[in-house]
This record gives C-alpha cells, structure tokens and sequence, in this order.
C-alpha cells in the first residue's frame, strides 16, 4: 500500500491577484467559470448586469441636472485656519 497523506489543496486566501489587469482577468476568469458550471448563475448575472446598468443610467442623468462644482466638496464642519500668527 502507498502512503496516501492528503494534500491540503488550493485555497483561494493564498493566491496573489492585486488589482490592474491580472486581478481584472482573474475576477472575469471566476465569473465564467460560475456561468458554465452553474447554468442559474446566468440568469443571475442578466439581472445584476442589468440593474447595474440601470443604477448607472439613473445616477448619470442625476449628475447631469445636478452637477457639482467643486466649492461644493470643502468640508464646512472643519474649523477655519487662520494665515495670521
């Protein structure tokens, strides 16, 4: 009999992916592995992609009536600074 000791396998938390264009090919990579092995992932994906899309049509014409300048972004809570001292 062969000494059989399990192998502790491939696990997800040791494997690198920064961000840029290998974490982008990793995270499409994943999804298309979901949508062939889980054909009730594509459904899934259809509805997100398209609430997705819709969330971002919506947030974009508010933008465009409601644009912001940027005096807009100070923060007004945080005490002015004098120059004098």
């Amino acid at each position: 009999m062969r000494n059989l000791e399990s192998h502790p396998g491939i696990t997800i938390h040791r494997i690198a992916v920064g961000g840029g264009i290998m974490g982008a090919v990793f995270a499409i990579g994943s999804v298309f592995i979901f949508v062939v092995g889980l054909p009730v992932s594509r459904w899934f994906l259809l509805g997100s992609s398209l609430f997705g899309i819709g969330i971002a049509a919506v947030l974009y014409a508010w933008h465009k009536k409601h644009p912001v300048e940027l005096t807009d972004l100070q923060d007004l809570s945080a005490p002015k600074q004098s120059s004098q001292r």
